[in-house]
């Protein structure tokens, strides 16, 4: 259908060079309709008696072909409109004065293609809401060694994180944990997982890398004999650019600061000691970090460095050392919170609230906003309650903050 007619003489001479395959891309109804990449299947048809023997070079050359019609000037058309002028982002603190008084919308989450019970198993590490997913699923017999051969580097430099995993009789295993490792290279694999990170904290992914990948999955699926599965229906570029507003939207830090009082600057030593007594630690990037005995416990399990609860710096960006500490006044702190990074982040925000007040106590400081001015029970309240509605936002997406999934969006 999105061939012109001036080339539909030359399509029916070229397909009668392979045998009964069939490149079919769908259009939708819709004038701006986006040409997406189909299965290859083979299909008997009486047009051809005596089928001739397929060939992979000459169906991906068709493959190829078909990213590169027309349509395609439609896809950039609507990709424009969707794309905005932003840098790379960071998290953004929470403007206190901008805090709505009754703020309760709550972004809701895509509906799911398949309910879970249906949906197929996936390696943990994906989430659908955050991955385009195809699942291809082995004709014959084929090893770990055999998939590695065939990858090639059509899975190499892309701007988003990519993943191959192999299904073996063991589990699902991320392809290179295991590549170098003689004793998978000749298991027997019955499903293979390729998967691209839709988004993260650079923005979402371009049409053009869709493609690319599209395409790089559709030719390892006719190199392994593997029939492929889209574990989504839906169009991956508006995926894209959903999950990259939800980004926006959630991606925020939470914070306020100690500013020194009447006494003037407090000192090093005095800061340090007070610091280390509510359970803060001095890290090498020069601020002290507050981590979850539970999360610091899972990590050491895990052999992965944890994430902190919050984070103490010095408001003047001179990072903290032992020996600065030693020889220097201190005039203002900043306590500081990454949302999507925080597991319980509304129990870390009340501890970092009660950590701060304990500090104002002792260092005889007192607890400012972004603008020095007093930040008193209600003003916390108003961030507690921010705090919240950026919590539900994520978990009706189905994102847990602090999750694994989190980490690798928001970095």
């Amino acid at each position: 259908h999105s061939f012109d007619e001036d080339n539909r003489q030359h399509e029916s001479e070229s397909l009668a060079n392979f045998e009964d395959v069939v490149l079919e891309i769908p259009t939708k109804a819709e004038p701006d309709a986006e040409i997406e990449l189909t299965n290859l299947a083979s299909q008997h048809t009486a047009a051809y008696a005596e089928p001739k023997s397929a060939k992979h070079d000459d169906i991906k050359a068709i493959i190829q072909d078909a990213f590169k019609q027309d349509a395609f000037k439609v896809d950039a058309l609507k990709e424009e409109a969707f794309k905005k002028e932003l840098p790379n982002k960071e998290a953004q603190a929470i403007d206190l004065a901008a805090i709505p008084e009754h703020e309760t919308a709550i972004a809701q989450a895509p509906e799911s293609a398949l309910p879970q019970s249906l949906a197929p198993s996936l390696p943990d590490v994906l989430h659908s809401q955050v991955d385009l997913v195809a699942l291809l699923y082995l004709q014959g017999a084929t090893t770990v060694a055999e998939v590695l051969n065939a990858l090639k580097d059509g899975f190499d430099g892309y701007d988003k994180p990519t993943f191959v995993h192999v299904q073996t009789d063991t589990g699902w295993w991320l392809l290179s944990d295991i590549a170098s490792n003689a004793e998978y290279t000749n298991q027997a694999v019955s499903k293979v997982s390729c998967s691209m990170q839709l988004a993260d904290r650079a923005g979402s992914v371009s049409r053009g890398v869709l493609n690319r990948f599209q395409l790089a999955v559709e030719s390892l699926g006719l190199d392994i004999n593997a029939h492929v599965e889209w574990q989504s229906t839906s169009d991956a570029l508006s995926d894209a650019n959903a999950l990259d507003q939800f980004c926006i939207d959630v991606d925020k830090t939470m914070g306020f600061h100690l500013l020194h009082g009447d006494n003037g600057a407090f000192t090093g030593t005095k800061l340090r000691g007070l610091a280390e007594a509510q359970g803060l630690e001095l890290a090498a990037d020069g601020a002290f970090k507050y981590f979850d005995p539970s999360v610091k416990d899972s990590a050491a399990a895990a052999k992965v460095l944890p994430i902190p609860s919050f984070v103490m710096f010095n408001r003047d960006h001179h990072p903290f050392s032992v020996d600065m500490l030693r020889t220097s006044v201190v005039k203002s702190i900043t306590f500081q919170l990454d949302i999507p990074h925080v597991k319980n982040c509304i129990e870390a925000f009340n501890h970092m609230v009660q950590v701060a007040k304990q500090m104002e106590t002792g260092l005889n400081a007192q607890l400012v906003d972004d603008n020095n001015r007093p930040l008193g029970d209600a003003q916390i309240e108003k961030i507690r309650h921010q705090l919240k509605i950026i919590q539900a936002t994520m978990l009706t997406r189905g994102i847990t903050p602090g999750s694994d999934c989190a980490h690798r969006l928001f970095s």
